[in-house]
């Protein structure tokens, strides 16, 4: 089952995922559109988040259409855990990166395994995984026990437990959107949240913080509803959004192209000449950056056409 806003609202996330990795090799500035820096809060930082609470929506609908067939249940998120774990490891290796080093799509493959298991109890257990890594995280921290998290890509494979919320986040509210349900209880208890734990931690990505992840999820539900809003206008039945709606349907394609064709020939070539960046003025490295989601968009296309073609010729034979 295809459900057009998710779609799109899972592309508009790959879109910025792509935006931000691209402009972060392209320019050292300005600071506004840098990501992951430590004791900093940047509109970067939210995108990994998004795609996580977008993932987590999804996950909903993977596991209704599976709950009813328990073998199936197992082997497709068996299967699924894997493709993503396999992915992540063959690009970190074309990086020369040491093997299953942490990315964003070996943190989703962690994330997606509790959060499946989670599904098959009642909606308390989703409830308590999202409140047990802010109350982990608050006892390491106040004991002096806290792993560094600046030490590693993404805080690392001990930073991965405290997205767990995120996910957790995106599952309810993929459930209420399954059910028709107003999304505002959802909200106003991610709300009462965020607010209490802002008060305890700041909201820094590096450090995992629980403050981070809460305010993530809720500036997530906040733009999920402003796209639903925006696909339910039939003026805005337009391109763009058709746009955002095929990137969602296979976002983790893009991904891999995106490493393919820019990130891995890009960073082999700085690394070769000791750069850091590519160190394009921002106005540049901005439009670089949009202008490879379109092609990407292109390259995406001519592969359904490579795929659907040769189907067609396999028939006719």
């Amino acid at each position: 089952m295809r459900v057009r806003q998710i779609d799109a609202f899972r592309g508009f996330a790959i879109v910025l995922m792509v935006f931000f990795t691209l402009y972060a090799l392209l320019s050292n500035g300005p600071d506004f559109l840098l990501h992951n820096k430590p004791d900093s809060l940047h509109a970067g930082d939210f995108v990994l988040p998004l795609f996580i609470f977008a993932s987590g929506m999804s996950l909903f609908f993977f596991t209704q259409k599976r709950k009813s067939r328990p073998a199936k249940y197992v082997l497709d998120s068996m299967e699924r855990f894997w493709k993503l774990v396999l992915i992540s490891f063959f690009l970190m290796l074309l990086l020369g990166a040491a093997p299953f080093t942490m990315d964003e799509l070996m943190l989703i493959a962690l994330l997606s395994l509790p959060t499946i298991v989670l599904a098959l109890f009642p909606e308390i257990f989703i409830y308590a995984g999202i409140l047990l890594p802010p109350a982990l995280y608050l006892i390491l921290l106040y004991t002096g026990s806290l792993p560094n998290f600046n030490a590693a890509y993404l805080g690392g494979y001990p930073a991965a437990i405290f997205y767990l919320p995120v996910m957790l986040f995106g599952f309810l509210a993929g459930k209420s959107v399954s059910e028709k349900k107003s999304l505002l209880p959802l909200f106003a208890s991610m709300l009462v949240l965020t607010a209490l734990l802002l008060f305890l931690v700041p909201p820094y990505k590096m450090e995992a913080s629980p403050s981070f992840m809460a305010l993530a999820s809720l500036l997530s539900l906040i733009l999920y509803i402003c796209v639903e809003r925006i696909i339910s206008i039939p003026s805005f039945q337009s391109v763009p959004v058709l746009f955002f709606e095929y990137l969602g349907r296979n976002p983790i394609r893009y991904w891999v192209l995106m490493f393919l064709l820019f990130i891995i020939p890009v960073r082999f070539y700085l690394f070769a000449g000791g750069q850091h960046t590519a160190g394009l003025e921002p106005a540049q490295a901005v439009l670089v950056s949009l202008a490879f989601s379109i092609i990407l968009f292109l390259v995406s296309k001519l592969m359904d056409w490579i795929i659907w073609f040769r189907r067609k010729s396999v028939q006719k034979n």
